[in-house]
């Protein structure tokens, strides 16, 4: 019984490997200025309302937004993904365009440049974790957003990410497929042990990240629940601060198409320099040839 208690709290609660937030949690206000009649310039995190925000100050004359994005709100990003697809917008990175500016916003235009000096790094997925039964369903045509709300928010998220991935003509796995790379560049060590925080009414319960630490965790949560308790979870991640920056080739091998012009770092220390002033709190790593071995002699 204690798991599917387990996995109502997994689905309401918001892990960093699953639901998408930026790397500069408290970068949440942006600027939406008009530049010309054809230009719009979005600057700023993307939270709840920037949607809405800037389709007040599209026009029909509007055919480019320009924008400088740490990402934030993975539904609102996906909505502005969305217009920019309906008003075929064309997209300029000025600067960066992370996590849910790069899944939603970038994928998304139909023609998209980044200016010199401009990054685009990708950090995390709803459909990382997702429920092969909900994807089959879905591909049937059977179910719709709208299907899910309250404590199954999490899988109208995760179909809304869908939804947009078909729409862009890209394959459901894309951004998974794009997450992967920096679990592929960046592998754990095998001996680290990651902890979740269970808070029940004040009271703090740590457990290993492990099968063993969810059974305890699922025991001590479904007795929580039979005294209607308040409860929270917090789960270690070590990708917390960690983006995969992935070069033009790559993305085109994936399906991603309308790229006009990529500048990209010649290595991992130039990379870095271009995140230095801003994120350089941020873990980077790009398509980079691996360093070749000095031979003795």
């Amino acid at each position: 019984m204690h798991k599917d208690y387990l996995a109502k709290l997994c689905k309401t609660t918001a892990f960093a490997f699953t639901i998408l937030s930026s790397l500069v949690a408290n970068a949440k206000d942006y600027e939406i200025k008009r530049l010309d009649a054809a230009t719009i310039f979005y600057q700023g995190g993307i939270v709840e309302g920037s949607f809405q925000a800037l389709l007040a100050q599209l026009t029909p004359e509007t055919t480019t937004l320009r924008i400088r994005s740490n990402g934030g709100n993975a539904e609102e990003a996906m909505l502005i993904g969305n217009q920019i697809i309906d008003q075929n917008l064309s997209l300029v990175v000025d600067g960066y365009c992370l996590s849910a500016c790069a899944n939603y916003v970038f994928l998304a235009a139909p023609k998209k440049t980044l200016l010199t000096g401009g990054v685009l790094g990708f950090h995390g997925a709803v459909s990382l974790k997702n429920s092969a039964d909900l994807r089959a369903q879905f591909e049937l045509g059977n179910l719709s957003k709208d299907d899910f709300t309250g404590i199954e928010g999490y899988k109208r998220l995760q179909i809304l990410e869908w939804e947009l991935l078909k729409k862009i003509g890209l394959n459901l796995d894309a951004i998974s497929t794009i997450n992967q790379q920096l679990y592929k560049k960046m592998p754990l060590d095998p001996k680290l042990k990651r902890k979740a925080t269970l808070m029940i009414d004040g009271k703090k319960y740590t457990f290993t990240w492990d099968n063993r630490g969810h059974k305890l965790m699922g025991k001590r949560l479904e007795k929580s629940l039979k005294k209607n308790s308040q409860f929270s979870l917090k789960v270690d991640n070590p990708y917390a601060d960690a983006m995969y920056f992935p070069s033009q080739q790559f993305l085109q091998e994936i399906g991603v198409k309308g790229i006009l012009n990529y500048p990209y770092p010649e290595n991992n220390a130039a990379l870095q320099k271009l995140l230095s002033e801003d994120f350089s709190n941020i873990k980077a790593v790009g398509d980079f040839p691996e360093p070749e071995p000095i031979s003795k002699k």
